[in-house]
Parts: structure tokens; C-alpha cells; sequence
């Protein structure tokens, strides 16, 4: 009985722990959301060039950027057949 009691307490704390990171995370998001709504690109800034042109667009970097070029490749693949 002693360690069934342990076991529920033991869970209750794990799930206070998850909680609490989960929290944590969504103040940092929000926190970092609240900065970017600020945010206003600068005129300076060169446009995108228009998208009926043949140009070569950049390889996309970082972490970001790969995860949509292999999501992109992959629908491609699934269109071609």
C-alpha cells in the first residue's frame, strides 16, 4: 500500500514538473511574440524579387529553412508521381 502511495505521489510530481516546463516555455514564446509584433521591416530593406520571374531562389539556411526545403522536395515528389 506504502508504494502505491509513493507511485501516485511520485506521478503527481512528474506531472507538476511537466506543467510547470510547459509554462515556462509558453511565457518565453509569448514574451517573444510581444517583441516581434513590434517589429516593422525597414523601407531600406530590398523586396523579395516577383515570383513570375526565372530567377534561382537562394538555398534557405538554418534549421528553418531545411525543414521547408525537404517539405517542398517531398510534395514535388508526390505531384511528379
Amino acid at each position: 500500500m506504502l508504494a502505491v502511495v509513493a507511485l501516485v505521489i511520485a506521478l503527481a510530481i512528474a506531472f507538476a514538473a511537466g506543467y510547470f516546463t510547459r509554462d515556462l516555455a509558453s511565457r518565453k514564446r509569448r514574451a517573444e511574440a510581444r517583441r516581434w509584433r513590434e517589429y516593422t521591416e525597414p523601407g531600406w530593406l530590398r523586396a523579395a524579387a516577383p515570383a513570375n520571374t526565372n530567377e534561382a531562389v537562394p538555398v534557405a539556411t538554418g534549421e528553418l529553412g531545411q525543414m521547408l526545403d525537404r517539405w517542398e522536395s517531398r510534395a514535388r515528389a508526390r505531384r511528379a508521381g
